[in-house]
C-alpha cells in the first residue's frame, strides 16, 4: 500500500480512533483497581494496593492505541475484529510484561521470603488445560493444511510462553499479596487469551469451544494459599 495511498491514511485513522476510544473505556480508576484486586483474591484492598493495581492496568492500555495501529496493517487470516482484539492485547500484555522485567529507579520493592515458581503463581486447571485447547487446536489445522493458520497459532503460544516466564522473573514492585495476585492475573488471563486466539484460528464449533476455554481459564481465580505471604 503507497504511503500517500487515501485508504492508507483512513485506515490509520480509523485504527487509531479505536485504540483511543478502548484505551479511554478501559481506563482504569481505583473503583476498577479495587474491582480488580478483589476478583484476584485480595480481600479489602487498600488505598496503596488500588495504586498497585492501576500502575499494571495503565502500564498495559496505554499500549493499546499504539499496538492497533501497528498490527492493524499485519495481514493475520483472522479476518474479523475479534482476532484483531486478541492480538492487540496479548501484544499489549507481553510489552508491558517485558517492560516490567527493568528494575524500577523508584518504587516500593518488596522481598519474597522465598523464591516463586510458577506453580506457586498459576493454577493447575490454568496450567493444564491451555496446553490441551492449544493441542485440540492445531490438530484440525494440520489435517486441513492450514499452515499459516498454524504459525500464528504457534506464535501465540511463543508470545504466551514469553508472558508467563516474563510474570514469574519480573522483579517484585508494590505490595507482595497484590503482586503475587497481578502475577497470577497475567498467567491465567494471557493464558486465556492464547486458548481464545487458538479458536479463532480454527472457527466452526472448535473455535467457540476455544472462546468457551477462553473466558474460563482467564476468569480461573487463585486458591487463597496462592495470594497469601
Amino acid at each position: 500500500m503507497a504511503v500517500f495511498d487515501g485508504d492508507f491514511w483512513i485506515q490509520l485513522v480509523v485504527l487509531a480512533a479505536v485504540g483511543v476510544f478502548l484505551l479511554i473505556m478501559l481506563w482504569p480508576t481505583a473503583s476498577t483497581g479495587r474491582r480488580l484486586l478483589r476478583k484476584w483474591q485480595v480481600r479489602d484492598p487498600s488505598d496503596a494496593q488500588v495504586e498497585d493495581a492501576i500502575r499494571y492496568l495503565k502500564r498495559r492500555r496505554l499500549l493499546y492505541p499504539w499496538l492497533y495501529v501497528t498490527i492493524g496493517f499485519v495481514p493475520m487470516n483472522g479476518d474479523d475484529s475479534t482476532t484483531q482484539f486478541l492480538v492487540v492485547v496479548l501484544a499489549g500484555t507481553l510489552l508491558a510484561e517485558l517492560l516490567a522485567l527493568r528494575v524500577p529507579r523508584e518504587g516500593r520493592r518488596v522481598a519474597s521470603l522465598a523464591p516463586r515458581g510458577l506453580s506457586d503463581i498459576a493454577a493447575k486447571g490454568v496450567l493444564i488445560s491451555y496446553p490441551v485447547v492449544v493441542l485440540a487446536m492445531a490438530v484440525p489445522l494440520v489435517i486441513w493444511e492450514q499452515w499459516a493458520r498454524l504459525g500464528w497459532l504457534a506464535l501465540s503460544v511463543l508470545v504466551v510462553a514469553v508472558i508467563v516466564w516474563a510474570a514469574v522473573a519480573r522483579p517484585a514492585i508494590g505490595d507482595e499479596i497484590v503482586d503475587l495476585a497481578l502475577r497470577t492475573r497475567s498467567v491465567h488471563v494471557s493464558a486465556g487469551l492464547g486458548a481464545g486466539m487458538a479458536g479463532v484460528l480454527v472457527h466452526g464449533l472448535l473455535g467457540f469451544v476455544g472462546i468457551l476455554a477462553w473466558i474460563a481459564i482467564a476468569n480461573t481465580k487463585p486458591m487463597p494459599a496462592k495470594t497469601a505471604p
